[in-house]
């Protein structure tokens, strides 16, 4: 009964943040729903933050917490350089993408930056990398290894990855692509931690960096031809996302490929 606990902490955590966001607008009924479902996100996450040090400690079995999921706060200095390596990372690995793209005849023109999408995909890179890489590649990976060990912990950490981002708006056929890239994304991801000893703000920046970056792309910095492969592009209009493409994929292989022998040595930070 030990995994009960693991499966049961987020639709708890859920429950209370729609239950309290609905409070909230029974008081401002003017508030939308999107408004309404991104509140009670937010408060279930600020819920998952309270309660992160006393389920370490009673869990895991240490007091030392944010350390434990691998957001050390040792040396400010160390935490940025990891955090932009990753960002940087994730730049180069976008603009190859573009650059092949554009090579092929598949951009038809760049437009310049809009000052409201910049400030989206800020808030894309802060919010979504640290929020998804706290839960999946810090406290669920944690999770992992304490019921399964370190290498299942690794497969069964991305494999839940994968699934927690299935649309149900597109059809089987675009989604398995796109899920095979989620589960390279996330073996790439969990291996970033293992390199950086443990840390995990390589992967925040990875994260974050290649989420926040393909938003300006996608929302019109970069004019794609409507005559683009959605094979290139994931494997559906509806599911335009390079992680579910052919180059993604490959991409993704490579530098799995490259951080098996890192691996090897570093895997012990997790275990």
């Amino acid at each position: 009964m030990q995994w009960l606990p693991t499966i049961s902490l987020f639709p708890i955590l859920y429950l209370i943040g729609w239950i309290v966001s609905h409070l909230l607008y029974f008081s401002n009924e003017d508030i939308s729903p999107s408004n309404l479902s991104l509140i009670g996100t937010i408060i279930s996450f600020l819920f998952f933050i309270l309660l992160l040090p006393n389920w370490a400690k009673s869990r895991w079995k240490t007091n030392h917490p944010w350390r434990y999921v691998g957001l050390n706060f040792d040396t400010r200095y160390e935490a940025i350089k990891l955090f932009f390596n990753g960002f940087i990372l994730a730049i180069l690995l976008l603009i190859i993408l573009i650059l092949f793209l554009h090579l092929g005849g598949w951009v038809d023109d760049f437009n310049h930056l809009n000052i409201n999408y910049l400030f989206n995909a800020f808030l894309l890179i802060v919010g979504v990398g640290f929020a998804e890489e706290l839960i999946f590649r810090g406290w669920l990976m944690q999770e992992m290894i304490f019921l399964f060990g370190l290498r299942k912990g690794i497969i069964f950490q991305s494999a839940i990855f994968s699934l927690a981002h299935i649309r149900l708006d597109v059809g089987l056929l675009p989604l398995i692509p796109f899920s095979l890239g989620l589960f390279l994304f996330g073996l790439t991801l969990t291996l970033r931690r293992t390199i950086d000893k443990g840390k995990l703000w390589g992967c925040i920046g990875l994260h974050g960096g290649l989420v926040g970056v393909w938003f300006l792309f996608d929302s019109g910095l970069v004019i794609f031809s409507n005559e683009t492969p959605f094979y290139l592009l994931g494997a559906a209009k509806e599911l335009r996302n390079p992680i579910g493409g052919i180059i993604g994929i490959t991409t993704l292989v490579i530098i799995l490929i490259f951080q098996r022998r890192l691996f090897s040595r570093t895997g012990r930070f997790l275990d």
